[in-house]
């Protein structure tokens, strides 16, 4: 029977199956995962990242609450844009936009051709397949060629967030040559209850075509979340994709780009705020397989208490991908006695003639600035509050929607600057 196990597939498997969906390119993509196993800390990708409380969930599609009686407009940015809606596993048509000269396709009415495309992955993992084969909703949204979205659009998730519900997102985004266009992925959940999150998010970006691309992960203080973004930019291309981890209890997202042409340029930051006993694992895979290409990346974890951040990254240079431009910075702040860090940036290059790097530090912050701030006045725990505020802004300053930038500040403020608990 199609999707049906083979021996020997680990339990999470087993308890995975019926969620899996039965159009045929999601039943290819959950045979793949089978054939992946599901990951554990033998793993070296998982390593520092444990999925025994996952393991645990009672499994289930979430329950179909009225969305009626939701007060959605309190839980979105706000700002003037084409929302697109999605609840519990559910596209929201009547609560989403109209976007003219934008078509979009929701993911139970694609061809044959398109499910082609969302079947594609730039650097498949068991995670990402297992996203493709649960996803119930998702939008297939393209761009004409030469038109520049007005707005942004705003791809909004609520999850009720209840124990063991699992909710699975794809999208697939394709930006006709010289168009332009800025996307918001937002992901909230409305309970402490212990769901999961799958997402799933492709962007191809077409010859001369530019992204904006920004994604918020406000998950309940339990929730599972597991994304996985592709980008793919053809001849003169530019992406900027920019991941905000917020809350959760645990966030596994990755971000994997491609350059499928010349000229291209991409730029993928990421900013982790794990505190508690959170564990917050940004991971990127970007893969340079033509000349005269440009790269940038900037991740940052700030972990309290005693969580854990991780952040694992590479950069890969194929043969003849020759005045490839790559640079890739990992800067993570420990302000916790029982916090951690685990940093990996990693270069692999088969060709000549190419500039790459990569940076990392992790450390807690700097006594001898606090020490300069204090001699003028400033008391420390203002001094350190600035600091590390400084040191997270520097990824905000990435996203380029002035609207967004400051919520993310504002949000990076309430975290770095906790109010005292009565």
């Amino acid at each position: 029977m199609a999707g049906s196990l083979v021996n020997n597939v680990p339990k999470p498997m087993d308890l995975l199956q019926p969620l899996v969906q039965q159009q045929p390119w999601q039943l290819r993509q959950w045979q793949q995962a089978v054939k992946l196993g599901f990951p554990h800390k033998k793993h070296e990708d998982w390593k520092y990242t444990s999925l025994d409380k996952f393991v645990e969930l009672p499994f289930c599609s979430a329950s179909n609450q009225c969305f009626e009686n939701l007060s959605y407009e309190g839980l979105s940015l706000g700002l003037d844009c084409y929302r697109l809606v999605f609840f519990d596993g559910h596209f929201l048509l009547r609560a989403s936009d109209w976007i003219p000269k934008v078509k979009v396709t929701p993911l139970n009415a694609i061809t044959d051709v398109e499910s082609f495309e969302l079947a594609t992955s730039v650097n498949a993992e068991a995670i990402s397949l297992l996203a493709d084969a649960t996803a119930t909703a998702g939008v297939f949204i393209e761009v004409e060629q030469g038109y520049t979205v007005d707005k942004p659009i705003y791809l909004f998730h609520i999850n009720s967030g209840g124990h063991g519900e699992v909710c699975s997102y794809r999208h697939h985004l394709s930006i006709g040559r010289l168009s332009e266009c800025e996307v918001i992925e937002h992901h909230v959940s409305l309970s402490q209850g212990g769901g999961t999150s799958f997402s799933r998010f492709t962007m191809q970006v077409e010859h001369c075509a530019r992204l904006e691309h920004t994604k918020l992960i406000e998950e309940g203080e339990l929730q599972h979340h597991f994304g996985h973004n592709d980008i793919a930019v053809e001849r003169d291309g530019y992406a900027n994709s920019t991941v905000m981890m917020f809350d959760g209890g645990i966030i596994r997202h990755k971000t994997s780009s491609l350059f499928k042409d010349e000229n291209g340029r991409v730029e993928m930051n990421s900013l982790a705020l794990p505190q508690g006993e959170q564990v917050f694992d940004s991971r990127t895979y970007l893969r340079h397989q033509f000349p005269h290409c440009t790269s940038e990346q900037l991740h940052k974890v700030i972990a309290r208490d005693s969580s854990n951040g991780v952040f694992d990254g590479m950069i890969y240079v194929d043969e003849g991908a020759i005045k490839t431009d790559g640079q890739m910075d990992s800067h993570n702040l420990i302000l916790g006695r029982k916090a951690q860090v685990n940093s990996k940036p990693q270069l692999e290059i088969y060709a000549d003639d190419v500039k790459c790097s990569h940076g990392a530090t992790t450390g807690q912050l700097d006594k001898d600035q606090i020490g300069y701030m204090q001699a003028r006045g400033i008391k420390r725990s203002k001094a350190e509050k600035m600091l590390t505020f400084a040191f997270a802004g520097q990824v905000a300053e990435k996203i380029s929607n002035d609207y967004v930038r400051n919520y993310v500040e504002n949000r990076i403020g309430q975290l770095v600057h906790p109010e005292p608990k009565l």
